[in-house]
């Protein structure tokens, strides 16, 4: 629908050229109109494929929240918990906010990362689950997002650094060694990539739960350029690619959640897909469950009717007992 209204727009000033032409020179007007719609045609196909890029590339590293989200007005006290608003620094300096809810009896403390346009909300539900039987809990909203601090967005790469420092900040405020107050990194699309990516390049985490992560950015938008824009992969997702990198400032191929699996600590891990991801297949998520070297590790695929990252939504009581039982099992 966008790739029509975009090329729509782009043939509308053409085709009344054309039309004029054609009025001013009757005895040739077929002839001017078909030459004139094909190269009318010719060129706004190339400027929809050249410009289109570039615009839909600014756009996402400009995006944040989606305005239905920022309206959400929910917070753990919700839930009938005792929460602090907080605020901490990502790894590289970016200003993030977030909520703190202390540990009880369980002495651990789930970080919860939400996905992309999204914020902290999204993961409020299937956290304050945990927090209620005595699990500590850390939300945050990512860079340019909620109300954290503004930052190009990459689709998971500075984002990880976003994860560090809330790592950072719920070691600060627990007791005792990791092993006494273990932390737990969960995540979900754009949230799991990220933590992903932060459980590559540190330690200090006791559990993984991976909810819908997609495999790599250069495959991501090439199934969503057509599953979404119908745009087709050549060259749409090359340009996109080129210029995306540029204003976000990182390297695409540095997204890699095979290669960050393969390097995160051999800890628990849970992954969570569904058969109904039309935006990010469940075979994914199968295939990096096979990748990990964690020798305690588990998968739940939920069935077809469960969209991209909706599982916790759709199936409520299932998804915490899963995470429960996970958890429990796991954890000392």
């Amino acid at each position: 629908m966008i790739t029509l209204v975009v090329l729509g727009a782009l043939l509308l000033p053409f085709l009344l050229v054309g039309a004029v032409l054609a009025i001013r020179f009757r005895s040739r007007r077929w002839r001017i109109v078909r030459r004139c719609v094909g190269l009318y045609v010719t060129a706004a196909v190339l400027m929809a494929a050249g410009v289109a890029p570039y615009v839909l590339a600014r756009a996402l590293t400009h995006s944040g929240t989606r305005p239905p989200d920022l309206r959400l007005t929910d917070n753990p006290a919700a839930y009938g918990l005792h929460f602090e608003d907080v605020s901490f620094r990502s790894r590289d300096g970016v200003p993030l906010q977030g909520w703190y809810v202390p540990p009880g009896r369980r002495r651990a403390v789930i970080i919860s990362s939400h996905g992309l346009f999204r914020n902290r909300v999204e993961v409020l539900a299937r956290t304050m689950s945990l927090a209620r039987r005595g699990y500590g809990a850390l939300l945050f909203d990512f860079r340019s997002h909620g109300r954290s601090g503004k930052y190009p967005v990459s689709l998971g790469y500075h984002e990880r650094n976003d994860v560090l420092g809330a790592l950072d900040y719920a070691r600060s405020r627990v007791q005792g060694s990791p092993q006494e107050t273990p932390i737990v990194l969960m995540g979900v699309s754009m949230g799991a990539v990220a933590t992903l990516g932060a459980a590559a390049g540190s330690d200090g985490y006791a559990a993984l739960i991976l909810d819908s992560p997609f495999s790599s950015i250069r495959q991501t938008v090439a199934d969503h350029a057509w599953l979404f824009l119908r745009m087709p992969r050549v060259p749409f997702s090359s340009l996109f690619i080129f210029w995306f990198q540029r204003m976000a400032g990182f390297d695409v191929d540095s997204v890699d959640s095979f290669a960050a699996i393969e390097r995160a600590a051999p800890v628990p891990l849970l992954m969570i897909a569904s058969e109904g991801d039309e935006r990010i297949g469940a075979d994914v998520s199968k295939r990096l469950f096979e990748k990990s070297r964690a020798p305690d590790k588990e998968i739940r695929v939920f069935g077809r009717e469960v969209p991209h990252g909706a599982s916790a939504r759709m199936h409520p009581a299932e998804y915490d007992a899963l995470v429960l039982s996970f958890l429990d099992r796991t954890l000392p």
